[in-house]
């Protein structure tokens, strides 16, 4: 767990190495370790949204996945990913980081799934890393059919996309805010798939609202929604996935 900004708020990050910037200390848990659907008007939809997309964002430094082994990445586009915890949103700094992993790779098949309630496939497998980083900064929570958080959902394509890919052992890296237990079984199957699966952790453990026009999502009794980022739950699926 480190500081990455200089502003006193941690960012946390799971998978089996470690990574130094100038800033703080990122460790990662690595764990050993799909429905494949395509969603084309999804995929249509981030496309036309291309012309909208491209600030100048600051770079953040990323542990380098092998560029020889395949990759699949798993982005949870969760409404609680607008949380402005981390500036200027969570998503915004996980699109950042999946860039800054596409542009560290250079070579190898590398895949983009997408989930919520349900999980999507944007690229399947390829080599073609421009493609799929021309796509990264338009994927947002509002493309999304039905909310929800279905990493298990996830894990399950990407074992899709890698077997049907012939890949006898690919990595899966998610990036998520969050890990229920409903998604431990999900680590086992991808595990005994021979695959390698990564978490990368995005929010804070203070937490923030998440932002709606007009004021902030509030549950059912009217109280305001602050998600905080557990950081344990993460570490343990690790440890159950065999990491560190």
């Amino acid at each position: 767990v480190g500081d990455l900004d200089g502003d006193g708020r941690s960012e946390v990050m799971a998978g089996s190495s470690e990574a130094l910037n100038g800033r703080g200390l990122v460790r990662v848990y690595r764990y050993t370790g799909g429905g494949m659907v395509q969603l084309y008007q999804f995929v249509g939809g981030i496309v036309a949204m291309l012309a909208l997309a491209g600030p100048a964002w600051e770079r953040v430094e990323q542990p380098v996945f092998r560029s020889d082994q395949a990759l699949v990445v798993a982005l949870d586009l969760s409404r609680s990913m607008d949380a402005q915890d981390l500036a200027p949103s969570r998503l915004t700094r996980a699109r950042l980081k999946i860039l800054d992993i596409l542009e560290r790779r250079g070579s190898g098949q590398t895949a983009l799934v997408v989930y919520s309630a349900n999980a999507f496939t944007v690229t399947p497998l390829t080599d073609d890393d421009n493609t799929i980083a021309n796509l990264v900064p338009a994927l947002e929570p509002a493309f999304m059919p039905a909310q929800g958080s279905n990493m298990s959902a996830a894990l399950k394509l990407a074992t899709e996309l890698l077997q049907q890919s012939g890949i006898a052992r690919g990595d899966v890296l998610i990036v998520t805010d969050g890990i229920s237990n409903r998604d431990l079984d999900a680590i086992d199957e991808l595990s005994d798939s021979g695959h390698r699966l990564s978490i990368m952790g995005v929010g804070t453990t203070e937490g923030s609202p998440i932002p709606l026009s007009g004021g902030f999502l509030t549950d059912s009794s009217g109280a305001i929604v602050i998600p905080r980022l557990e950081p344990y739950p993460l570490q343990q699926a690790a440890l159950k996935g065999g990491g560190l």
